[in-house]
């Protein structure tokens, strides 16, 4: 049993670990938005959304290792970015306890919560992490093979 415990892992293992954690990190940071959201019916919705895809990814992460989930935490976390930093309007507040703006990033900088921030570095993480491996894993793959497995 002893040697059992101290077996090697290879280093991917431990990479999806890593991003298992952070996806039940982001998960915590969606439900604790809820509240934030609840005067739009479309935003809750959303954060739903991406609730349901963080813990999607972090199942696969942990079960299996292929590199088409890999991908997914990468558009995943890229989204996140994406939909957390987009102009919705002139003067729309109460995102996180922000106003967004794209456009004016001082805006955005000044009034950003704790929680936003952690969101969008549990999102960085995630995608430097998920874009390392699948750089990783198909840098010496045929980009037109027909199976990424």
């Amino acid at each position: 049993m002893a040697a059992a415990l101290t077996t090697a892992r290879p280093a991917d293992f431990w990479w999806r670990r890593v991003a298992v954690v952070l996806a039940l990190f982001s998960s915590g940071l969606h439900i604790a938005s809820l509240g934030d959201h609840r005067v739009s019916p479309l935003m809750v919705l959303l954060t739903v959304g991406m609730l349901l895809g963080c813990l999607h990814c972090a199942r696969h992460l942990w079960m299996r290792d292929n590199s088409r989930d890999w991908g997914w935490v990468a558009i995943m976390s890229v989204g996140m970015i994406t939909l957390h930093t987009v102009d919705f309007g002139p003067s729309v507040s109460g995102h996180h306890g922000h106003t967004t703006r794209a456009a004016n990033p001082t805006a955005v900088g000044h009034a950003l919560s704790l929680s936003m921030a952690a969101a969008l570095l549990t999102a960085a993480l995630e995608a430097v992490i998920a874009l390392s491996m699948v750089f990783y894993r198909t840098r010496n793959t045929d980009p037109l093979a027909p199976n990424w497995d």
